[in-house]
């Protein structure tokens, strides 16, 4: 499992005046539910930031069973890779619920990196981590049980968009056991399985449609 994304990440490391220019050539769109940024196969025409709501990255495994790659929340950024490559898109990325965005067309993109080459070097970072993270998540899926890897799923999500409150850690983002089974690839009913033991034990809740992870420690050590 990649993990979940949010933050300026790489943009925060730059100069003030290199981000100001960046974000004065961004422009920005609205998708609703469902509609696609951008489909698998697509040339990449720009560098894209989340500015509100939630990207899935998608893509369809060898048996037609939809794969979610990972989710892209406020303040990230991505598309880097095909559009350093000068390649096609990998993944559908789709709009999980009224998402709004940025874009910094790839013109744009070449003219800043040509000018302030330290975008190169300051996006390096992410692109290793991308790489790492592709590997760990090979490693994952060979040795650890669903149990191990539904925890891991279930830390990431605490990690990144856990919200601390007197009830436990709350999951600000939507995260339907659908998805986990399509992050983790099995089905919802081997995730509402593993779950429903977990609700037993107290580890975790679900209220108002936000999982609450009461015992962060011990999900740790599942």
């Amino acid at each position: 499992m990649i993990g979940f994304h949010k933050g300026n990440e790489w943009i925060d490391e730059l100069p003030t005046p290199v981000q100001a220019q960046i974000r004065e050539r961004l422009i920005v769109s609205t998708l609703e539910e469902g509609e696609h940024l951008y489909q698998r196969g697509a040339d990449a025409i720009g560098l894209y930031q989340v500015l509100s709501g939630f990207l899935q990255l998608k893509a369809a495994g060898a048996s037609g069973n939809e794969i979610l790659v990972t989710v892209y929340g406020p303040g990230s950024w991505l598309g880097e890779i095909p559009l350093l490559g000068d390649g096609e898109r990998a993944y559908d990325a789709v709009a999980q619920g009224k998402v709004k965005v940025a874009i910094l067309p790839k013109k744009d993109f070449e003219d800043l990196t040509g000018e302030y080459p330290e975008i190169y070097r300051r996006l390096l970072p992410k692109l290793c981590g991308i790489i790492s993270g592709l590997l760990f998540h090979i490693e994952e899926t060979s040795l650890l049980s669903l149990r191990e890897r539904l925890a891991k799923l279930i830390l990431s999500a605490a990690k990144t968009y856990g919200d601390k409150q007197r009830e436990g850690t709350v999951i600000t983002m939507p995260l339907s056991q659908e998805d986990m089974g399509k992050m983790l690839g099995v089905t919802r009913h081997s995730v509402q399985r593993e779950l429903k033991i977990w609700k037993t034990k107290g580890l975790i809740d679900k209220q108002k449609g936000r999982w609450i992870v009461r015992d962060l420690d011990e999900i740790r050590n599942l």
